[in-house]
């Protein structure tokens, strides 16, 4: 699973320490549609999509859709939220300019790495 996380809801493990998070039915600061990420997460420019994706104005499937981007563009991961469902979603640039929120599925390697409360 992505990013250390065990099960969904239950443990994190940081080189840092564990944290134990239990009974918790949704992430603490879940973004509202309307919002970009801070450009935090500097991995090399040149990822790419599983498939051609809709991007989107906030990490949610009911936000809306800004503008599309097919399988071929390069993508410049800016970085990562959770949803109220725990489904994580990357903040990216593609290689034509266009930002957009991308659910992590739809990421060949699984989206950026760095959570955008690092920005």
């Amino acid at each position: 699973m992505k990013r250390g996380m065990i099960a969904r809801g239950m443990v994190l493990t940081t080189a840092a320490a564990t944290l134990a998070v239990v009974g918790q039915s949704s992430p603490a600061a879940a973004l509202p549609c309307g919002v970009s990420g801070p450009d935090v997460d500097q991995s090399a420019y040149g990822k790419k999509f599983t498939r051609s994706v809709s991007l989107r104005n906030g990490p949610d499937w009911q936000c809306d859709v800004t503008d599309t981007a097919t399988i071929n563009n390069s993508v410049d991961y800016h970085c990562f939220v959770y949803d109220a469902n725990w489904e994580t979603w990357t903040y990216l640039r593609t290689a034509t300019t266009k930002y957009g929120w991308v659910w992590d599925g739809y990421l060949s390697d699984g989206g950026s790495q760095i959570h955008c409360s690092n920005g």
